[in-house]
């Protein structure tokens, strides 16, 4: 026997390499809509975001609820790159991207929310928000370009 001393344990071996397998294959073919929602999900915060500091209603204590998407998505980004290895589709270097602009976005809200408030506040983050809106858009470009969406 290759796996233990009994046909059965072999059977469920097999059984998870197999589920295994399919479930790879799933997420992989799944990898457009999530890309989408990671996206997506970006972008609202970023707005969200810009939004609270120019209420004067962000502090430090609700920055998480902002970084949260951020982990999320880096978790996403690590796990879709080890799928792909050699030749990463276009939509994962979009989402890297706006991964990227997303970071320097929360580095102005935070510097912007300690500094300033209302209309200064939302024309402080005007740029760094049209940055974030902007690579969104280039990953839901790419994804259609890909025919995943």
């Amino acid at each position: 026997m290759i796996v233990g001393g009994s046909r059965r344990r072999v059977k469920v071996v097999l059984t998870l390499v197999v589920n295994l397998s399919l479930f790879g294959a799933c997420s992989w073919r799944s990898y457009g809509k999530a890309t989408a929602t990671h996206a997506d999900l970006l972008v609202a915060m970023a707005r969200k975001g810009a939004d609270l500091v120019a209420s004067g209603r962000l502090t430090a204590e609700s920055l998480p609820e902002l970084t949260y998407p951020l982990e999320r998505a880096d978790a996403f980004l690590r796990a879709a790159a080890a799928r792909s290895t050699d030749h990463p589709p276009p939509s994962l270097r979009a989402l890297e991207d706006l991964r990227a602009r997303y970071q320097e976005f929360l580095d102005a809200l935070d510097r912007v929310r300690r500094e300033k408030s209302g209309e200064a506040a939302r024309a402080a983050l005007a740029e760094p928000l049209a940055t974030v809106e902007r690579a969104g858009e280039g990953v839901r470009a790419a994804l259609h370009a890909e025919g995943r969406l």
